[in-house]
């Protein structure tokens, strides 16, 4: 993190150089032009008023009222040549070439009297003066130059560049002060989110990430949320595999233990092709047993993780509950159930079908094997506006309402229901199919009997 601040405060400064840089340089021409300008506007003003003080006929006389009117405090530097050059009056220096019209000279250490001048200004005398000078030849061919010190101007320019660079350095400062305070916040905050992580990679799953509004989060909070709603997946996963390991651990043993004792069984006895016949039939039976649990379970990781949910498209609920309730009337007829279908006009969802036949499928036959003969199994389809629902209920004995909520969970069995055939795996896998296709999957009292209920969401909702 402290190379991330210095990499931001180098960012700002580089940042406010540039901008500030290109702003003090477009204040620096704009200040430059009037000011320049001025003063030659009033350079030819006040040189207009001179050549009406001149006498041709008498040029001592005129110099002495240039030089009356030049010595005001406001006044500027002249100088009253012949047409041979010769001096005749005024304190420019000699030795330069007055060439008519606007130029600029330099003049030597103390060379000029200012007579407006401060201390700051006698000080600059040390180094020289540069003059701006205006040049204009009279009709008799004297030379008229007047000329105003340029320390003036150059004063001003040296105040703007003190006061922009005080300025300029305290903006630097301030918004260097603020901007490592901002981003410093900012970085705690993720420093927080990394510490985090870290705390998780040590194995404690039950830190999460601070919020500080998560009703109007900023990004940071959001993407503290997304981190925990991340960690709340990881640790339901985490929780799952446990879950799905002891279950395991826990239902495979009957038949490992059975298909163990048949072939023990079987081993001790009298050798006989009969005895070792059907020894290996029961052993097949329990092996497909077991590979049916490994098959429902695989299919169940495959789904939750999402290798499945590719090319959906419009399917018709009704139909495929048409097609289930034939598939398993004639055996429902055989055990004294009968299977009921309420599905008169088509519902149509996005799915894969194969998936959804197999989820209904699982539903009526938890529905045929849990429950006594004489039992009957509805199966209807029906649009619900913004949803598209499918459900089976029968009117057996139901589920104990402590153990509704956990009849999809992996190989869960209510006690009534641990000697009837089965790994405890179809609900699971309906859910999981359900899931897959952003449906809810819930288990009411049917009173009597179960109804689980599948509600799925309109292809438009699901579009959208």
């Amino acid at each position: 993190m402290r190379s991330t601040r210095a990499r931001v405060a180098t960012l700002l400064i580089a940042l406010f150089l540039a901008v500030f840089g290109s702003s003090g340089l477009a204040t620096w021409a704009a200040l430059s032009q009037p000011v320049d300008a001025g003063i030659e506007q009033r350079l030819r003003h006040e040189l207009s008023v001179a050549e009406r003080f001149y006498i041709p006929s008498d040029p001592l006389a005129s110099a002495r009222a240039i030089q009356a009117r030049e010595r005001r405090p406001s006044g500027f530097e002249f100088r009253l040549a012949d047409i041979h050059n010769r001096r005749i009056a005024g304190d420019l220096p000699d030795g330069t070439t007055y060439a008519p019209g606007l130029d600029t000279i330099e003049t030597p250490p103390r060379a000029i009297p200012n007579s407006y001048a401060d201390d700051s200004d006698e000080a600059d005398a040390d180094v020289g003066q540069r003059i701006r000078v205006l040049t204009t030849v009279l009709p008799d061919g004297a030379v008229l130059t007047l000329g105003e010190d340029l320390g003036r101007t150059r004063q001003l320019k040296a105040l703007f560049l003190r006061t922009f660079i005080l300025t300029s350095g305290a903006a630097l400062l301030t918004a260097l002060a603020l901007g490592l305070g901002y981003v410093s916040r900012i970085l705690r905050r993720i420093e927080l989110i990394g510490r985090t992580a870290d705390a998780v990679s040590g194995e404690d799953m039950g830190v999460r990430a601070p919020v500080r509004d998560p009703a109007r989060g900023d990004d940071i909070d959001q993407l503290a949320m997304s981190v925990n709603r991340m960690l709340d997946r990881i640790a339901s996963l985490l929780q799952s595999v446990r879950q799905v390991s002891d279950d395991v651990a826990h239902d495979l043993r009957t038949p490992l233990a059975h298909l163990k004792q048949r072939v023990e069984t079987a081993l001790s006895g009298p050798p006989s092709v009969e005895s070792y016949r059907a020894a290996l039939e029961g052993a097949s039976e329990k092996i497909d047993e077991v590979l049916a649990t490994f098959e429902a379970l695989l299919s169940i990781a495959q789904l939750e993780a999402g290798s499945q949910t590719a090319a959906f498209y419009a399917v018709d609920l009704a139909d495929v509950a048409a097609v289930v309730v034939e598939a398993y009337r004639p055996s429902a007829e055989d055990e004294g159930r009968q299977l009921v279908l309420r599905a008169p006009r088509p519902v149509m969802v996005l799915g894969q079908r194969a998936l959804i036949t197999q989820m209904l499928a699982n539903l009526v036959a938890n529905a045929l094997i849990h429950t006594p003969h004489g039992t009957t199994v509805e199966i209807e389809a029906e649009n619900l506006g913004a949803t598209a629902r499918l459900s089976v209920v029968d009117d057996g004995e139901g589920v104990p309402d402590a153990a509704r909520a956990q009849i999809f969970r992996r190989f869960f069995r209510v006690e009534q229901s641990r000697t009837t055939p089965g790994s405890g795996l179809g609900l699971s896998l309906a859910a999981a199919i359900a899931s897959v296709h952003d449906a809810v999957i819930l288990a009411e009292d049917a009173a009597p009997g179960l109804r689980i209920i599948v509600d799925f969401p309109s292809p438009s909702e699901h579009l959208t």
